[in-house]
């Protein structure tokens, strides 16, 4: 193979050492999440899957990315099928629902690769990287809200391509990935394809080191510009089966409350507590027994706390934060959920696929999602009123909500999140990654307080102060800075995801145009 500008230079069928290469692909972008968290592997696989597709034609280009999505999304989410009672279905559906959009990226990528300046290591770095994250931010928030999971942007946090989080997000750090995986799959090319000139291969391996390296020179704010502030995240602990705990009245409540107390009894000062989503069994505005173990909790703690309440109202569920201020009670106001999740909390044409919902959805009510802000102020006994800005559990993954509540004046972000539908899985360590992903996006701090796990406080330049593991019982404090500045990421990202779905699909307008050149030349000729 080699041949500069001929399209497919391989063998007419599909190898088995193709399939091969691309199962690896898909088995070491996995790698690079939690539970093994091995990063670095994630730029040598994105380079190998590039190997595969960017010299074929569209239909093979499409089957070798099924096969890169497969490897990678079913090892993934395996506590998809944990958190519908063991049932596979889900799993796969949900798996092979995201495959789809590799194989879609790897058809419109074979098309690009056709534009006359993509041979070119630039022009390909641009195509590749500007198609998949295009791609990427599409199946982040489509089919209904979308999928975030899974965006090669999360295990950065920990490389120095997390450094440009602050500056655009996670399409550029995704953009980042590829634009080293492009420089690396030239780097090792050694047909005429990638290069001429006995110096093109080690310049494509110096461009993936120098893009990988240098954002280390930016750096990552921590320092306080509103004050500090001292908080407690409670991980009360859900004891399985989880539905008949909950099914006892004020027993997950009661979890919290005696955490909360401990926290109390050791003299330790804070700010702020916060207790995990749905940790209140009961709704305390209706229920004694619950109430009076949040008042007790927060007499003693002498702080508010911030805790989770599902509620019915007019043949409707919601789910809400409110706070819970010692002496007065509960907060009259509330903030609610604003992106459910299908076949979790509500169920998309649920006469039909209702046998895919999760035992969360297995109820005759379907989750409503709440229109408000999410920013979210709360007062402090000294006085302050500290504006935050919040999401709960699956919400961490949605970056202009979140980039809402920063930019509308948050000067933290909490995450409160109810996690015990996935046990002992990697789903809890995803998400706290994700978390630490959006405290280096948006310079914040974040608090992500889980019921069974895994719980974490972070530090605005990502660091873990301290983090939990999962289903136990955890008391987590530190004093965090607050900060007001805004990051570019939080600037732009109402629209991040839909610039990067112009440029690809300026990308596919530029590919018709030449399409039709050459086609309009050939008659001429």
């Amino acid at each position: 193979s080699g041949h500069v500008g001929r399209r497919v230079t391989r063998g007419l069928r599909p190898t088995l050492f193709d399939g091969a290469v691309c199962l690896l692909a898909g088995c070491g972008l996995w790698a690079s999440f939690p539970d093994l968290s091995i990063a670095i592997v994630m730029i040598p696989s994105a380079a190998l899957m590039i190997s595969r597709v960017d010299r074929v034609g569209a239909w093979r280009a499409a089957f070798y990315m099924f096969l890169v999505g497969l490897a990678f999304w079913l090892p993934l989410i395996p506590w998809t099928a944990q958190a519908t009672g063991g049932s596979v279905l889900p799993w796969i559906a949900l798996s092979v629902v995201e495959t789809v959009f590799f194989s879609f990226w790897g058809a419109i990528y074979s098309g690009l690769m056709r534009l006359s300046w993509a041979r070119f290591t630039l022009g390909q770095i641009v195509v590749t990287a500007v198609s998949w994250v295009g791609i990427e931010q599409l199946r982040s928030h489509f089919p209904w809200s979308g999928f975030p999971w899974g965006n090669l942007a999360y295990p950065q946090v920990t490389t120095p391509l997390g450094h440009l989080a602050p500056w655009g997000g996670e399409v550029l750090v995704s953009a980042a990935v590829i634009a080293c995986a492009v420089c690396l799959r030239r780097a090792f090319d050694f047909t005429e394809r990638g290069g001429k000139h006995w110096y093109s291969r080690p310049l494509a391996l110096v461009g993936a080191v120098a893009i990988f390296c240098a954002p280390i020179a930016l750096p990552l704010h921590s320092s306080q510009e509103n004050g500090a502030l001292t908080v407690a995240a409670i991980q009360g602990n859900i004891e399985l089966p989880a539905l008949e705990t909950y099914a006892q009245p004020g027993k997950v409540t009661e979890n919290h409350a005696r955490l909360t107390k401990d926290l109390a009894a050791s003299k330790n000062h804070v700010d702020l507590v916060v207790w995990g989503e749905s940790s209140t069994d009961r709704d305390p505005l209706y229920n004694r027994l619950v109430s009076g173990m949040i008042g007790s909790a927060a007499q003693d703690a002498q702080a508010p706390i911030l805790v989770g309440i599902t509620r019915v109202q007019d043949d409707r569920r919601y789910n809400y934060m409110g706070v819970w201020y010692p002496g007065s009670g509960l907060s009259e106001s509330y903030y609610g959920k604003q992106v459910p999740v299908p076949f979790g909390e509500y169920i998309p044409a649920r006469s039909i696929i209702s046998r895919l919902a999760t035992e969360a959805a297995q109820v005759d009510i379907d989750l409503e999602a709440v229109d408000n802000s999410s920013r979210f102020d709360v007062s402090l006994q000294d006085g302050r009123v500290v504006p935050l800005a919040m999401g709960i559990c699956f919400e961490v993954a949605y970056e202009d909500l979140l980039g809402e509540g920063v930019t509308s004046g948050g000067q933290m972000i909490v995450v409160p999140s109810n996690n015990y539908h996935f046990g002992l899985s990697a789903e809890g360590s995803q998400q706290t990654q994700i978390a630490r992903f959006r405290a280096i996006e948006f310079s914040r701090s974040t608090v992500q307080a889980s019921t069974t796990g895994n719980s974490i406080i972070v530090r605005p330049d990502g660091s873990v102060v301290a983090q939990s593991g999962r289903m136990q019982s955890a008391i987590l404090t530190a004093e965090v800075p607050l900060r007001s500045s805004l990051t570019w990421a939080a600037r732009i990202a109402p629209y991040s995801a839909k610039i990067s779905w112009a440029s690809t699909g300026i990308l596919l307008v530029l590919l018709c145009m030449q399409t039709i050149r050459r086609s309009q030349g050939k008659r001429r000729s």
